[in-house]
């Protein structure tokens, strides 16, 4: 008999899609969303997990999840970076500021 569950490897395939797409776009927003489906859908529907055709669509879930990891990863040092570049730009600015004071 066939198991009746409500996990579908289009769901997987679908949410997997909307990463990517989040990611393509940098909308970090609606990457925390999608992961935080992605994270329900798989704790909900831990017994269904090890059928045979959910496997592929889990594993490219996996791999989205995982590329917009590495993405969200690359952004934030570009962030930082950034505000490291505009910090020695205010301080070289306000010693510049200080300067012209003193004259």
């Amino acid at each position: 008999m066939a198991s009746k569950h409500k996990v579908s490897p289009e769901r997987f395939r679908h949410l997997s899609h909307l990463i990517q797409v989040a990611t393509k776009t940098q909308d970090w927003n609606a990457l925390k969303r999608y992961d935080l489906q992605l994270r329900e859908l798989l704790t909900t529907h831990r017994p269904y997990l090890h059928d045979p055709r959910l496997a592929p669509e889990i594993n490219k879930a996996k791999e989205a999840h995982k590329n917009a990891f590495e993405a969200l990863e690359a952004a934030a040092k570009e962030v930082e970076g950034q505000l490291k570049n505009l910090g020695e730009q205010r301080e070289g600015a306000l010693a510049y500021q200080l300067a012209m004071s003193l004259e």
